[in-house]
Formats: structure tokens, sequence, C-alpha cells
């Protein structure tokens, strides 16, 4: 089998890159949009008619961005844009009541792709304001919440909220009509929901030749915003996905290995440890070497498939991910502190003399 190598990154890793931010809706994500319309506007030899093509799973690792870059005065800009990934696509059927098989990403899939129904252009547009809502939030939406109250969550501006919702509608009739719609729709909202920012005091340069003081706080040389994500995550992004995952399995593997030590140790004590009571071993092996042991491994893991899924992990990033880090730490070896200090002073166990 010969496939075409597409040079860029995917969307997630775009995101996870530069941040979520509503300068998508601006230009990449209509882009994407028009991209989706061509599918639909269908394939035929001269002569047939064609029919649309229905791709069934977009998502953001089926987005491939190349030369994607972001600056205050220009915003978000990009080379290409290229959909892969059409495995399950179909053409539409005039007059089919469901699809044959079914199949998609369930944050990206409407109900009528699970057998409520022939997926059509409009199953595409779901997708779309599953995909929007990602670009704004950096978090893939949740099936089965209200939309709405998702994007009040996560502090979506009004009128791109109205297009998230509209296009993720239940009834695929109180969608958008066509992709190219709503691409239209998503630049306009971005248009009114853009603030209008007064002209900012010229920068003050301070005698560190790094940085430059604003009104704003610190930013780099050229006076740019500094971006969301840090420069290792940047260099995280061009690994892909599925190395991530194969990293995240020899991790947890790790872990195992560890766990199967610490239950070793404590049912099969050797030396200094067979003179200590069970419970201080359960202890010390179950709750702080193996606690300690997952704090590590947790710092390991390529959390890029995590932050997606869950909202909490994903406000936590940098510096303030390292102090909810250290405190796990601290309250670790100050609990194992603690139980030593009690067990050594009413001589449930001593330890001096190990």
């Amino acid at each position: 089998m010969v496939m075409e190598y597409i040079e860029g990154e995917t969307l997630g890793a775009l995101v996870d890159r530069l941040g979520a931010t509503p300068d998508y809706a601006r230009e990449l994500y209509p882009a994407l949009c028009d991209a989706v319309g061509e599918l639909h506007a269908g394939f035929a030899i001269a002569g047939e008619t064609s029919a649309p093509v229905i791709h069934r799973d977009l998502k953001p690792s089926n987005i491939i961005v190349t030369g994607a870059n972001y600056t205050p005065d220009d915003g978000l800009t990009f080379s290409s844009l290229v959909i892969i990934d059409l495995g399950i696509a179909r053409v539409w059927r005039d007059g089919a009541d469901a699809d044959t098989v079914k199949f998609g990403t369930r944050p990206y899939a409407p109900p009528e792709q699970y057998g409520f129904g022939q997926t059509s252009v409009r199953s595409d547009v779901y997708a779309l304001g599953a995909l929007l809502f990602f670009c704004l939030t950096g978090v893939d939406p949740k099936p089965g919440l209200d939309m709405r109250e998702q994007c009040e969550a996560r502090g979506i501006p009004t009128p791109l909220a109205d297009a998230v919702c509209m296009s993720m509608a239940l009834d695929p009739a109180k969608r958008f009509a066509s992709a190219e719609a709503l691409g239209r729709a998503t630049r306009a909202a971005y248009d009114l929901s853009r603030p209008v920012r007064p002209p900012a005091p010229a920068p003050v340069r301070t005698p560190d030749s790094e940085t430059v003081l604003t009104p704003q706080g610190f930013q780099n040389p050229t006076g740019l915003p500094r971006p969301a994500a840090s420069a290792a995550c940047g260099l995280l992004s061009r690994v892909s996905e599925s190395l991530g995952r194969i990293w995240n399995t020899l991790v947890c593997f790790s872990l195992l290995v560890f766990f199967a030590g610490s239950h070793f140790a404590v049912f099969h004590p050797t030396g200094a440890n067979q003179s200590y009571p069970t419970w201080l071993l359960i202890i010390e092996y179950f709750f702080f070497v193996d606690g300690l042991m997952v704090l590590m491994h947790f710092a390991l893991l390529d959390k890029r498939r995590l932050r997606r899924r869950f909202a909490l992990l994903d406000s936590y990033r940098g510096k303030k991910l390292a102090k909810l880090w250290l405190k796990a730490l601290g309250a670790l070896l100050l609990c194992m502190i603690v139980i030593v200090a009690v067990a050594n002073a009413t001589g449930v166990v001593d330890t001096s003399a190990t």
C-alpha cells in the first residue's frame, strides 16, 4: 500500500502548542468548513450525477495543518489545511433510512451515526461544531451533556457559543444546512465577539534585554505575548500521539513492576523487614512507596490526550502543575515521617537498630 505523506501537525497538536483561542474562528476554522464543503460537493465521472461524500470521522487528529503561527497583529496564520483518513467515509444515498455500518469517534459523532438515521452533510456539520468547541476550549465536548451549559462553563463568547450549539443540535434539521454556512456564521460570530481594545501605551524596555514591560505584564523582546503553551509543549506537539501512547504503555508497565515489588516486600519480607509488623509494611510500601512511584510516573506521562479528556487536568500546566506535584510529594513524606515517629515512640517497632 502506498499512501501520501502530509507535512504538518494535527489540529490536536496545534491546539496543544498554541493553546485554545477564538482566533481559530477567523481564518483556520472557516477554511476547514470550506474543505468539508468540497467533500460534500461530491465527485463523479463526466456524465454522472455527483453525490455528497460524508467523512463521518472529523476530529482533531484527522486535520493536518501546515505552517501554523500566531502573532497578535496577524492572529492565527497557516499555509495549508488537509483532511485525512476517509476510511469510514460514505456516499449519501437518497432514500436510505440508516447507515449500514456504524463507526465514529464518540465526542464528534452525531446520534444518527449510531443507527438513528442516515448520515448526511449535517452529520459532518455536527462534527465541525464539536471541532469548533475543541478549538475554543482545548477539550473534547462531553456527549450527553447540554452544549449550552458546556459553552458557558468554558467561557465561550455568546455568538460563538450559538454557532456551536446550532451545529451540534440533536435534530439534524436544526443544524446549519451546509459546512460553508457554518464557516460563514463562525467568522461573523468571531467579529461580533472580538473585544475592541484601546491603543496600548508604548512598551518600556527594562534593563533585562530579554523582556519588555507593558501594562499587561512582561513580554518577549518583540513585544508579542508569550504563547500559552511552554516550549516543552511545543516540542512534544511534534511527536505523534501514536508514539505518545506507546510511551505511556511503557510508563504504565514500569509502574506495574514497582507495584509487584511492593506486594512482594509486604507479604514476603526479607532482612530487617521481617521484624516489622505487616500493617507498618502495608503503610510503608502500599501508601508511601507506591504513592511516590505514581507521582514519578505521572510526571513522565504524555498528557495530551488526558488534558483533552479531563478539564481539571487541563487547568494545571507548567508551574501550577509542578506546585501541585511537590505538595503531593511533601504530604507523602510528612505522613511517612509521622508514622515512623509514632511507631518508634510507642515501641511498636524499633527502626533505630536497623
